[in-house]
């Protein structure tokens, strides 16, 4: 009677012990980004460095020039250059009334799921601080780049979750590494 004890006990074990070991295996394969995906646009690059263009123009250039500079120094493959000409993402501001949104991003041209041109707008009407703003930038341009909002700290959260900062944050770097790196 001991010994049938002990095997049952054993063979919970082992089922416990593969159970786990097969979870780890599957969570292993899973793209931590896949879930701050925004919808299934990309841009069609991939490699060690990602070249997207900014145009920024309106009254809070500066607030979108501190987005953009932001980025390029928190994600590491990312090299989003600021351009004079109307290229891969325009940003840019005005008054556009009690629309009920502070920020708005969205893709003007796309071929299947890749994104050829987006806009990232920031509407002056609901004002804000400097911060702010920057915030509302960055939240849109990496809209732009195919993400959503994630409660992860960061400039993604903004407005949305009380841990939104106006930064990219590490778990953009991730998200975006993850999703360029190999696509």
């Amino acid at each position: 009677m001991i010994r049938r004890v002990m095997a049952l006990r054993r063979l919970r074990l082992f089922i416990a012990a593969l159970a786990v070991a097969v979870a780890s295996v599957l969570t292993l394969g899973a793209s931590p980004a896949s879930a701050h995906n925004w919808g299934s646009w990309h841009w069609d690059k991939t490699g060690s460095s990602i070249v997207i263009n900014n145009y920024i123009y309106g009254g809070t250039t500066a607030q979108a020039e501190a987005a953009r500079q932001n980025g390029w120094n928190t994600i590491g493959i990312l090299y989003n250059y600021s351009v004079n000409t109307h290229t891969d993402v325009s940003v840019f501001d005005g008054n556009f009334g009690a629309t009920g949104w502070a920020g708005l991003a969205s893709l003007e041209s796309v071929s299947g799921d890749h994104i050829l041109h987006g806009h990232a707008r920031y509407n002056s009407y609901y004002g804000g601080s400097s911060v702010y703003i920057q915030g509302v930038y960055c939240q849109e341009i990496f809209h732009t780049y195919g993400f959503d909002h994630s409660d992860t700290g960061d400039c993604m959260g903004l407005g949305y979750y009380a841990s939104g900062t106006s930064y990219y944050g590490p778990h953009n770097n991730t998200d975006f590494f993850n999703r360029y790196r190999y696509h």
